[in-house]
């Protein structure tokens, strides 16, 4: 590759914000990239602080991925227990209701309701990981 500003001089790199080809006289060596000398100077400078500033928020990234993980783990159980004591409440209003269906039809109503709210959530709980362990590897390939 040609410097762009020298055609008769072979590059030593390309400019971080135009790509052009450069020279050993025409590139400025900004630490993390080249730039093209009293032309990109500032725009290179402005992209290795951007590049710099979303390495830095990598890592809170995947911090707060980590802490995700954990309450996901936690989900299935928590929707589990809540469709259980779902459950065993609808079924102890649906049998005092059925006790005297003429005075307490809308406590049976409500037994029935319990119920199938708590089957819901226990079926729920099916859609969440219970555990984010990494898959075994296979040793065959």
């Amino acid at each position: 590759m040609r410097c762009f500003y020298h055609q008769d001089r072979e590059a030593v790199g390309t400019c971080k914000s135009c790509g052009k080809g450069l020279c050993p006289e025409c590139a400025v060596d900004l630490g993390k990239g080249l730039a093209c000398r009293g032309r990109c100077e500032a725009d290179v400078a402005a992209v290795i602080q951007l590049v710099e500033q979303n390495v830095g928020f990598m890592d809170d990234t995947k911090r707060i991925m980590e802490r995700n993980k954990s309450v996901l783990k936690h989900t299935s159980s928590t929707h589990y227990l809540n469709g259980l004591f779902l459950t065993f409440t609808g079924a102890i209003f649906t049998f005092i209701g059925l006790a005297d269906m003429d005075r307490l039809k809308s406590v049976f109503a409500l037994g029935v309701a319990f119920l199938v709210f708590g089957v819901f959530w226990i079926l729920h709980a099916r859609r969440f990981p219970r555990d984010k362990r990494p898959p075994k590897e296979n040793p065959e390939g």
